[in-house]
């Protein structure tokens, strides 16, 4: 090697490694911050920032998540010519989220939001001679303009009508009243803005497309940027919370995206597919979680996907471990042990809320993440009694495990909820939970939505030997088609010739 090659690969190393320790210390920025919010709650605020309970804990999700894909990523792209712009354009990507967590001047929120949007495009269209990039990166550059208008028309008509850019000014002029329409006009802009950044019906067929940029984007995409529609939706909580439409079409929205990301997660064949569907499903689940004035749930949600699915995708290309597949039972068994689990779930949520102060039954709201929980759980009895040879003596070992599960479960479940509700209590205040007819309707579809899946899930053993079963099978492996909707819709916004069309013509 020549002394000019040394020189440069000495120099490359050098950026890397300063941009990783880069990363490392915002990681142990964030937690030193959250340490310090945890001792002693109270905001810092400067030059359009503030630093508090959520930010804290967000940003140390982004930058603890950043730096471990920054450093897998070091050794994914070693050898490829591009390496070093794709670190640099990695690290803007994960900057820009890192601000995106902590801006409150709507100005810097939305130059963070587009700047975070324009890495991620960049990312996704790294190997530009891979045509199958192309078309969801354009897909995703075109809504997330949508979101872009929808943001910046929500700030400009805060600045018209409560004259100030801050955040925090502007909802305490929301708390003291007068808004009128406006509120609820902002409300339903940010919603919009938030749906379009989350992946949400029917803005979401990019999301499982994005397969062809490198593993490391789809670890930060599904584990950091992809939150940022639902940290946008926490940080206009107070506001949110009192216009019942915003919420309504949150779950609604967040409802159907949910179903469709669960029906089309089940039918994939491919690990990386699998996980991005699974993304699109639990951004649905989130956004319901908002929809239902949970946003403290939504939070702790927000948390605990970003942590799995950075691990998953990260480990997305070992060996799968040996799987056989589960025996077949019949429908009606099935539904009968998820219908005695879920009815198990009942007075254990009850002994819950009686050890964590968490009221099932509290708001509509909190109705609808209880029945929730309850058919979640009901999965698990499901489970445990799938096999029907067992012996008696093993039926009874089976029943105390899962009742055992489901009490313990239940009170770990509250008392997460109820802690995300006290720790956050000094950045949101004190919610009004919803109610009304509006809260109710808010509160049933995603019971009925998940209602729903149990029964599709407890009928495919049988119901996907028909030929309905496989021709439903293949529908949901491509998603039912939205994506190729959206993709005649992109053409036809954005006719210009793809790299390989180009390169042939």
């Amino acid at each position: 090697m020549s002394s000019d090659d040394a020189t440069k690969t000495e120099t490359k190393g050098g950026e890397e490694g300063t941009l990783l320790g880069m990363l490392i210390g915002l990681s142990v920025l964030s937690a030193a911050l959250l340490v310090r919010q945890s001792a002693t709650p109270g905001a810092i605020t400067f030059a359009g920032i503030t630093v508090d309970r959520l930010g804290a804990a967000l940003t140390l999700l982004v930058a603890a998540i950043g730096a471990v894909t920054f450093r897998f990523s070091m050794r994914y792209m070693d050898g490829d010519p591009g390496r070093r712009r794709f670190l640099r354009l990695l690290a803007l990507a994960i900057g820009s989220a890192y601000l995106l967590m902590l801006a409150t001047d709507l100005r810097l929120l939305i130059a963070a939001w587009s700047l975070t949007s324009f890495a991620l495009h960049r990312l996704l269209i790294f190997y530009p001679d891979r045509v199958e990039a192309w078309r969801p990166a354009r897909k995703k550059f075109l809504i997330s303009r949508l979101g872009d208008v929808a943001l910046i028309s929500g700030a400009t008509l805060v600045w018209w009508v409560w004259g100030t850019f801050d955040l925090h000014t502007f909802l305490r002029g929301v708390a003291d009243g007068g808004g009128g329409p406006a509120e609820t006009a902002v409300g339903l802009l940010v919603v919009i803005a938030a749906l379009t950044k989350s992946a949400q019906f029917p803005f979401h067929s990019w999301l499982p497309e994005t397969m062809e940029s490198p593993t490391p984007v789809s670890a930060l995409m599904h584990a950091g940027i992809i939150n940022a529609g639902g940290v946008l939706l926490l940080r206009f909580a107070p506001l949110i919370v009192r216009v019942p439409e915003a919420l309504f079409l949150l779950a609604l929205v967040g409802s159907v995206t949910a179903c469709l990301g669960t029906l089309a997660m089940w039918a994939q064949v491919k690990v990386k597919r699998t996980l991005a569907w699974s993304t699109v499903g639990q951004m649905g689940f989130m956004m319901v979680q908002c929809g239902l004035g949970a946003f403290p749930v939504a939070a702790l949600h927000i948390v605990g996907h970003g942590c799995y699915k950075a691990w998953s995708f990260l480990r997305s290309g070992d060996l799968p471990p040996s799987w056989s597949p589960p025996a077949v039972t019949s429908p009606g068994r099935t539904l009968a042990m998820a219908a005695i689990g879920t009815g198990a779930c009942i007075p254990a949520l009850w002994l819950a809320s009686r050890l964590t102060g968490f009221a099932p039954w509290h708001s509509p709201g909190e109705w609808s993440l209880s029945a929730v929980v309850a058919l979640s759980l009901g999965q698990v009895w499901v489970a445990l009694f799938r096999a029907s040879t067992a012996h008696v003596g093993d039926r009874a070992a089976r029943v105390a495990v899962a009742l055992l599960t489901t009490l313990a479960a239940s009170v770990a479940i509250a008392a997460l909820y109820r802690g995300a509700a006290l720790f956050l209590e000094p950045v949101l205040g004190d919610l009004p939970a919803p109610t009304g007819p509006i809260a109710w309707a808010s509160a049933t579809l995603p019971v009925l939505a998940l209602a729903a899946l149990c029964v599709i899930h407890a009928t495919l053993p049988t119901f996907g030997r028909t030929s309905a079963g496989r021709a439903f099978r293949v529908h949901a492996l491509h998603g039912f088609y939205f994506g190729a909707v959206a993709d005649r819709l992109v053409d036809r916004l954005w006719p210009r010739a793809l790299p390989s069309e180009v390169k042939h013509a």
